[in-house]
């Protein structure tokens, strides 16, 4: 008889069935760690996005509201009507207030300017000092009102006494932009040292104005100044006492 062979049995891969459901579910879980991770940038995203849009909402709001604020007290500052029969006085103070709230709503360098000049205008010197320094602190670029600043600024200082700190304030005026305000500098320290009496260091800076500045506004002033003080000069120069007569010629 034949030999009857027999067929081997297949081995069944019994790890077969728990990798593919392992797989499967690192798969799912993958899946969802990125579904979460997508969420997250997503609500991210949009959590910026709306504080964004808040901000820029905010920021225009405020910048409203300081303009309004800002407009409504120059009517009263300068005296528009109907305020242009308000004493001067009460004008400022009411200036004062509102310039104050625009400042609140959002500095600005005109405001803080203007806020500096209503304490100024009322004798508050050593608030307008605090509004000016503030203003060259914060808005030193703004080149336009800083040459007004700092002579506000000095006169405020030498309306409180503190000439060393006004004086200083020019020397800071005039190195502005290379000294684009220089002649505003040498005018102020030309007529503090006039009024104190100092006529050389006077006509020293009068000189350094009309000779450096002949354009400027101030030089007219300047030149009559250095002019008048030359004529001083000269009737001042005693005339030559004649020689005494030889009495031996007599």
């Amino acid at each position: 008889m034949p030999k009857i062979i027999k067929k081997r049995a297949v081995k069944k891969k019994e790890s077969q069935e728990p990798e593919v459901k392992t797989a499967a579910l690192d798969a799912l879980d993958l899946l969802k760690k990125k579904q979460k991770q997508a969420i997250t940038i997503v609500s991210v995203i949009a959590a910026v996005a709306l504080l964004v849009m808040f901000f820029r909402y905010y920021s225009s709001s405020q910048n409203e509201k300081a303009y309004e604020f800002m407009t409504e007290a120059a009517r009263y500052y300068y005296g528009e009507s109907p305020f242009n029969n308000m004493p001067s006085t009460e004008r400022w103070k009411k200036a004062l207030e509102l310039y104050k709230k625009s400042v609140e709503a959002k500095p600005t360098p005109a405001a803080l300017f203007y806020l500096g000049n209503s304490h100024y205008n009322l004798g508050d010197y050593e608030n307008a000092i605090k509004q000016y320094t503030l203003f060259a602190d914060k808005f030193g670029g703004e080149y336009t009102l800083l040459n007004p600043v700092y002579q506000k600024l000095a006169s405020a200082y030498f309306k409180t006494g503190k000439t060393d700190k006004a004086l200083e304030t020019l020397g800071k005026l005039a190195k502005v932009k290379n000294g684009i305000f220089k002649d505003a500098a040498l005018f102020m320290e030309a007529k503090y040292f006039e009024s104190i009496g100092d006529t050389a260091k006077a006509q020293e800076r009068f000189k350094a104005l009309a000779g450096e500045f002949p354009a400027s506004p101030w030089t007219a002033e300047a030149t009559a100044k250095v002019a008048q003080s030359g004529k001083k000069e000269v009737r001042a120069t005693p005339e030559p006492t004649p020689p005494a007569e030889d009495a031996s010629k007599k």
